[in-house]
């Protein structure tokens, strides 16, 4: 091997090794810090586009299971509304039959329509505190859309009108239900009750079914949304363990071409002894 001067050929290999070794201990060391193999464009610009499109439908879904997450909140306040008033029922009937019974007193007649007139308001007090969010499905038939997916389709819960029902039922009880109005209300003569039990029974069924669907909805968003973020955790996640073991090893390799540098850079020095 020619010895000069001017050009050191051993140093210079030396120094592209330490650069190369430099650039990979960068990107590693980037990895480490960041937790991403690809953190930004400039790791890979094709596969960060991709990611950042991913990114965009987490975001969509996050807003979907929110919308979602309120439809289940609203039919659950409703169908728990109705199940209390639906509750109230065996009592009012109860008492409906002891106003039947024309054997009774006078005082236990106010005194069972007293307790009728009470269970009755508070059924309609249950129904007006249904609400969710200001919205109360038990005092109207309006259909509630919600977003169900990131295209832009909806689905809906359906309000039942009960209250106007138990406000009905409520009006009929006055202040003193003789025998014969309690057996009306008992036989079906007076639509009144029926109506009112009809009315709870249709909210219950109905309530009940767009829950389920709300929930399944949900549900299903859920999966797209866990299966998208495995999916952009696939393309840009690193592997902190691997990536670690990495730097380690970098890390010596650096060392040695500092040192093969150093070495390198002597060679010249030999050249002083021949002068000597």
């Amino acid at each position: 091997m020619t010895t000069t001067i001017h050009t050191n050929p051993g140093a210079l290999v030396a120094q592209a090794t330490l650069r190369n070794i430099t650039r990979n201990l960068d990107i590693v060391s980037k990895q480490v810090q960041t937790g991403y193999k690809v953190a930004d464009a400039k790791d890979d610009a094709s596969t960060f586009a991709v990611a950042q499109g991913l990114r965009g439908n987490l975001a969509s879904l996050g807003a979907v299971q929110q919308g979602l997450s309120s439809a289940v909140g609203l039919a659950e306040v409703g169908l728990a509304g109705a199940t209390a008033v639906s509750n109230l029922f065996e009592g009012i009937k109860t008492k409906l039959t002891q106003l039947a019974d024309t054997s009774i007193t006078a005082a236990q007649r106010v005194t069972y329509t007293t307790d009728l007139k009470d269970l009755a308001t508070q059924a309609k007090d249950l129904i007006k505190q249904a609400k969710f969010n200001g919205t109360n499905l038990l005092n109207n038939t309006t259909a509630i859309n919600f977003i169900a997916d990131v295209t832009g389709g909806s689905i809906s819960v359906t309000g039942v009108d009960v209250f106007t029902t138990a406000s009905t039922f409520n009006a009929s009880i006055g202040a003193s239900v003789t025998s014969t109005l309690a057996r009306t209300f008992l036989n079906s003569s007076s639509n009144t009750l029926d109506d009112f039990l009809a009315a709870t029974n249709n909210a219950l069924s109905g309530v009940a079914g767009d829950l389920r669907a709300v929930e399944a909805q949900n549900s299903f968003t859920k999966a797209i949304s866990d299966a998208t973020e495995r999916g952009l955790g696939a393309l840009v996640d690193a592997d902190l363990a691997k990536a670690s073991s990495k730097l380690q090893a970098l890390q010596a390799q650096q060392q040695l071409a500092t040192q093969a540098i150093t070495i390198a850079n002597q060679a010249p020095s030999v050249l002083l002894a021949l002068f000597q």
